[in-house]
């Protein structure tokens, strides 16, 4: 009894294997890739090209140690403080008044397009008909409208719109068309061909345009460096719409420093006004005290004291100043608008005056563009109303400290005037007169002082950010990428058929060579049969050097080790799991090659239920078979016997008529008998079974064998026959089991398994190159 052990066997990766299937379809590979690549070639053909513009601004550090004039342009808004005050300028420079503005200005919403058989080619420049769009019927509903121009003569023209039809109008005359009121206008100077088009858009859809494709990139933020890019097919577009944003960009940082410069400006002119009026009251005062109590010197002995008198003035009048700049600015405070700067005051007060200013200029910025109720409006309020009440307590907190600081003098003026009692009463007023004269001097001299200051920065047009590199366009397109869409038609020409081919694979449990079975079956192989084509013969003959006949010597040698030593006939059965799978094709060779004169071989055809033996007949005889003798006792085994034409040494007992009851016949112990009486007179006996997955016949007789033959066919049979096999094995329904591969192709499993062994005797016809190529 044959004794297997079956185990799991371990999955060794073998890359051969594994590829070897893959490789052997290279012809549609090649043909993929091709494919692939002429696709990709008219793509790039065909494809409108996307280059990058991009422009450079640089913008200016605040410098805090400035004084006088430089002092108000680094408060009015001429460079920036920090990165931090860069970020916010990203969203300046892509806001949607600007862009409005952009768009405006380059007439934007209005494309011109040549019309080419298979793409349209926009024209920024050399354009022959331009349009602007003068009103609109309903612009909140209008996206776009497209017009193609079909006649031009003189200064008339004709246009043609798929949804009104053709339009006749006049150059430089208003035009109504569905989404409003347009004017042409031609420019002789540049060619008009047959195919032109105009396309009308809504600013607000370009302005949305423009926001999706300006990029704005901060490369280095402590060098206060800003790169703006855009992306277009007309690179001229492209750098006009980056030079007009900074352009744009430069005028609005003006208009912001500007308005600042002129609120400052007409509150001092405000405050000098008021300062002039009393300044002008107490000078008419002095004089007329002088005149009447003619006042020319003040006596010696009062020197001293009135030094000290006069130190102590001095500081009042000081403070005195002070406190009238912060009661000014108080009741700049409770109007809400914004406030003047650096006026001399402490530099908290002053700090927290320029981020208020700041602060509600952006909050007025944002309003252009937004409602009062958006949450960043909501925010900026908050901070604004905070920021005033800190200025409100500042203010206050520094009031309170002035005129501590002026009741202290004036308690030390007190105490001087009781040394000069003596002087006369005259001459206590005329220094309060004095005072007076000198606080209002002082105060007008500083308030003119900032005037000319703020007069200087208003006049100074600087720009916000200097541009580095003006708009510039690069070489080479970013859109398509000539070698990466190459290298993608070739990597996708591969992976295309390597998927199909894969899930082929994938799908695919069908038996192709030996290692199929090693995979799933410890059972051994003995021998691969080639496959034949129709027109080639399908018998062993004699003298035969062919594919076949080499495959079947190899199946005789290898089966002579698995065969047992004995004097009898040695029994080989044959069979299959399934009908097709070559069994008869190898029954009958095999018996063809074993027969000789040194022994005889007999085939019997033991398939009753379906024989097949009789096709490779080249006279089949109706003759008794099997079935007569099995079922008729007085049947003689002589009558059954029939000699091969193909091989002398050759004897065939067919299967004779197809009975009703075959299981019963061939368990009915005949058969064993039939067998023990052959074998003295053979020296192998060959039996062709019936196929063990339809039927039980084969069992029935599988005791006589002493050794089986499992046929399998290449691309055919599948995996779980296999299993069904090592099962009847393991089952002990059959013994001394191996297999065999029908049908095998020159290239199955990728090892290219060849018979003619190169000895020159087969005689293959040569293939067309057509035909090697499809048959990869």
């Amino acid at each position: 009894m044959q004794q297997i052990e079956f185990q799991e066997t371990e999955e060794v990766l073998n890359i051969r294997k594994t590829i070897g299937p893959y490789l052997r379809k290279w012809p549609w590979f090649v043909i993929s890739v091709l494919l692939f690549l002429i696709g990709a070639y008219i793509y790039l053909r065909y494809a409108v090209p996307l280059y990058e513009s991009e422009t450079t601004l640089k913008f200016d550090k605040k410098e805090t140690d400035l004084t006088s004039a430089l002092a108000d342009l680094n408060n009015l808004g001429i460079g920036l403080n920090n990165a931090d005050e860069l970020k916010s300028e990203v969203a300046v420079v892509t806001s949607r008044p600007i862009l409005f503005q952009v768009v405006k200005n380059l007439n934007l919403n209005v494309q011109y397009f040549s019309s080419g058989e298979i793409k349209d080619s926009e024209l920024f420049t050399k354009i022959p008909i331009t349009g602007e769009i003068i009103t609109y019927s309903n612009a909140d509903k209008f996206v776009s409208s497209e017009y193609t121009v079909t006649e031009v003569k003189g200064n008339r023209f004709t246009l043609w719109n798929e949804k009104k039809g053709n339009i006749k109008g006049i150059f430089n005359q208003p035009l109504h068309l569905d989404f409003g009121t347009v004017v042409l206008r031609y420019n002789p100077k540049f060619p008009f061909h047959s195919k032109y088009k105009i396309v009308f858009s809504n600013p607000v859809e370009k302005v949305k345009e423009l926001e999706r494709k300006i990029q704005v990139d901060l490369p280095d933020q402590k060098a206060l460096l800003m790169d703006i890019s855009i992306i277009g097919a007309v690179p001229e577009k492209s750098e006009a719409i980056l030079n007009e944003v900074t352009r744009q960009y430069n005028l609005d940082g003006l208009r912001d420093k500007n308005l600042q410069a002129q609120n400052t400006q007409e509150f001092i002119d405000k405050r000098l006004e008021v300062i002039t009026r009393d300044l002008s009251g107490v000078e008419n005062e002095k004089e007329e005290f002088q005149n009447r109590n003619r006042i020319v010197d003040i006596q010696a002995q009062a020197q001293l004291a009135l030094q000290n008198t006069n130190d102590n003035t001095k500081a009042i009048l000081q403070q005195q100043t002070q406190l009238d700049l912060l009661n000014s600015l108080a009741t700049e405070v409770s109007k809400g608008g914004l406030m003047p700067s650096n006026l001399g005051l402490t530099p908290s007060l002053e700090q927290a005056i320029s981020q208020y200013n700041t602060l509600l200029i952006s909050r007025n910025k944002t309003l252009k563009q937004a409602t009062s109720e958006n949450p960043a409006v909501i925010e900026m309020n908050k901070e604004i109303t905070a920021l005033r009440e800190i200025i409100r307590d500042n203010i206050n907190e520094q009031k309170a400290t002035v005129q501590t600081t002026i009741a202290q003098l004036n308690n030390q003026i007190v105490t001087d005037k009781g040394v000069i009692e003596k002087v006369p009463g005259q001459s206590k007023i005329y220094r309060g007169i004095e005072r007076q004269q000198n606080l209002k001097e002082q105060l007008f001299l500083f308030l003119l002082q900032k005037r000319e200051e703020n007069a200087i920065n208003l006049s100074v047009n600087v720009p916000k950010a200097k541009i580095v590199n003006p708009a510039f366009t690069l070489d080479v397109p970013v859109s398509p990428k000539r070698n990466m869409i190459l290298l993608a038609a070739i990597v996708f020409g591969l992976l295309f058929p390597f998927a199909v081919f894969y899930l082929f694979f994938r799908w695919d449990d069908k038996i192709y060579s030996r290692d199929d079975i090693k995979e799933r079956s410890p059972l051994g192989v003995l021998a691969d049969i080639p496959a034949l084509k129709e027109k080639e013969n399908h018998l062993v003959q004699k003298n035969d050097f062919s594919e076949l006949a080499e495959a079947f010597r190899v199946l005789v040698s290898n089966l002579k080790f698995i065969l047992p030593t004995k004097d009898s006939a040695k029994v080989i059965m044959v069979t299959s799991s399934v009908k097709g799978e070559g069994k008869t094709l190898v029954s009958v060779n095999l018996t063809l090659t074993l027969a000789n004169k040194n022994g005889r071989a007999l085939l019997i055809g033991s398939d009753i239920r379906n024989p097949q033996i009789q096709r490779y007949d080249s006279e089949p005889i109706k003759r008794k078979g099997l079935t007569e003798y099995l079922y008729d006792e007085s049947t003689s085994i002589d009558e059954l016997i029939h000699t091969s034409d193909t091989n002398p040494y050759c004897d065939v007992i067919y299967a004779g008529s197809i009975p009703p009851n075959p299981q019963e016949l061939l368990s009915n112990g005949r058969y064993q008998k039939l067998i023990q009486q052959m074998s003295s007179k053979y020296a192998y006996i060959v039996i062709d079974s019936a196929p063990l997955m339809l039927v039980s016949d084969t069992l029935s007789i599988a005791d006589v064998a002493d050794a089986t033959l499992y046929v399998v066919r290449s691309g055919v049979s599948r995996n779980m026959l296999i299993d069904f096999a090592n099962g009847l094995v393991k089952e002990s329904k059959l013994s001394n089991v191996s297999f065999v591969i029908n049908d095998v192709s020159k290239h199955a499993g990728g090892y290219g398994y060849n018979y003619g062994y190169g000895y020159g005797y087969t005689s293959d016809k040569k293939q067309e190159w057509w035909e090697r190529f499809f048959s990869k």
